[in-house]
């Protein structure tokens, strides 16, 4: 199966988990966004995106952020375009205010070792996932010696360990529709007609804080 099959072919299985889990998560799902947006985002960052980051894009372009649903990956909220520029923009202010947040720190550690850069902050780091607390799962596009650009990865205001959820964003997305379909999931009643979604192994609130058991 080619790349771009096997990214639609994983969509296809998310977007049915969300329908029959989650359907005001799949409604709250954007349409796709325009090759033209997506050039834009390249054009701002100046790193070319993944062909399987496009397709994810190309299918939804994020969720609508006025509609109340958690987000699809495990809660975290699906940025889209505009917003992912946004935050890109916001995370080069600090560094161009704070350069010493792009030098190696070694308070900052990777899982694998030397997989993520030990720096707080990267140009090719793209949030695409947010936790509304200054922190996001990432693309990385400039990974440490023994990565792999495009890899998915935690950073952000709290996230000091790093790890790499996978080397790539159809991965990611495998893993998972793996583990929704697995039944790795609970679903909550938060009021307000509200429902939140987080990892029943382990339980954890916040799926930031259940990637260091995870990975």
């Amino acid at each position: 199966m080619s790349a771009s099959l096997e990214t639609s072919a994983v969509l296809d299985r998310l977007a049915a988990w969300l329908a029959a889990e989650l359907p005001e998560v799949l409604a709250a799902l954007q349409p796709g966004a325009t090759e033209a947006e997506l050039n834009a985002l390249e054009a701002l960052t100046g790193q070319p995106l993944p062909s399987d980051v496009r397709a994810l894009y190309g299918w939804r372009n994020g969720q609508n952020l006025d509609h109340p649903a958690t987000g699809p990956f495990f809660g975290l909220t699906f940025l889209p375009l505009p917003e992912v520029a946004r935050h890109w923009s916001a995370w080069q202010e600090v560094l161009s205010s704070m350069p010493e947040l792009g030098e190696p720190d070694e308070n900052y550690t990777s899982e694998p070792a030397g997989a993520v850069q030990p720096i707080g902050i990267s140009r090719g780091w793209i949030g695409f996932a947010y936790d509304h607390g200054g922190n996001h799962l990432g693309i990385d596009l400039t990974p440490g010696p023994t990565g792999t650009a495009g890899q998915i990865i935690n950073f952000g205001r709290d996230e000091h360990a790093r790890f790499v959820l996978s080397a790539s964003m159809t991965g990611f997305l495998e893993w998972l529709a793996s583990q929704y379909e697995a039944g790795n999931f609970v679903i909550e009643d938060e009021g307000d007609g509200e429902r939140s979604l987080n990892t029943r192994n382990p339980a954890s609130r916040h799926f930031l804080d259940a990637v260091r058991t995870m990975f």
